[in-house]
């Protein structure tokens, strides 16, 4: 009768899993964005992250809104919040590649960094198995699984820069300009595994907790 009136909680575990999954679908267009040469492909793939990142800030917004509003949770509210933030900030960083992928020249994409973005991009898949285990209760550590993507995608990180410093008698102005351009997407890069590695252990952690 009075059941109107009890506190509900909110479908965040649905929020969460849509926020990661948008998180997923940039990456994925990442990846794409770093194995093409076609400008106008650039441009639309840009577009289409343009608008997950958009759509991705709205459905942050309702996250904190709820956490803020409900009075129940399925887990910690502070296990939740770091969730969505850590996904955020990544979506965030995945935004500020896409535009430096789309603006700057390239004459061609390099394959450390098209490796490294695969790398990171199983690292998220990691995440979104982590996730569906913390909504049923079920252990899915996944810590060697990320500690070896990590460790191949530092990897790469160190031959990409390596290959941009090689000795070259004379460097030519469009020579100095493409490293330029490929150091700042290498930077991003490497921003951007710690925001995911952050994010798989702050999963991980819920799990723990939760489990």
């Amino acid at each position: 009768m009075f059941g109107f009136l009890m506190p509900k909680s909110l479908p965040f575990f649905d929020m969460l899993d849509e926020q990661n999954a948008r998180l997923r679908q940039m990456t994925d267009k990442l990846v794409l964005l770093l194995e093409t040469n076609d400008q106008v492909q650039c441009n639309a793939l840009h577009r289409e992250n343009a608008a997950l990142e958009e759509k991705g800030d709205a459905l942050y917004g309702r996250i904190i809104r709820g956490l803020s509003q409900t009075f129940i949770t399925p887990i910690d509210r502070e296990d939740l919040l770091r969730i969505a933030q850590k996904q955020e900030e990544a979506m965030d960083c995945l935004y500020g590649l896409s535009i430096r992928l789309n603006i700057f020249e390239f004459r061609r994409k390099v394959f450390p960094a098209q490796r490294m973005a695969r790398s990171i991009q199983g690292m998220l898949s990691l995440t979104a198995v982590m996730l569906d285990g913390l909504r049923h209760r079920k252990d899915c550590h996944k810590t060697h699984g990320f500690r070896e993507l990590r460790s191949e995608a530092d990897s790469l990180l160190s031959i990409g820069l390596a290959e941009l410093m090689e000795d070259r008698a004379i460097y030519a102005y469009q020579d100095v300009m493409q490293i330029l351009k490929w150091t700042q997407i290498y930077e991003h890069l490497n921003l951007l595994l710690h925001h995911i590695a952050d994010l798989g252990e702050t999963v991980e952690e819920a799990v723990m907790k939760n489990v």
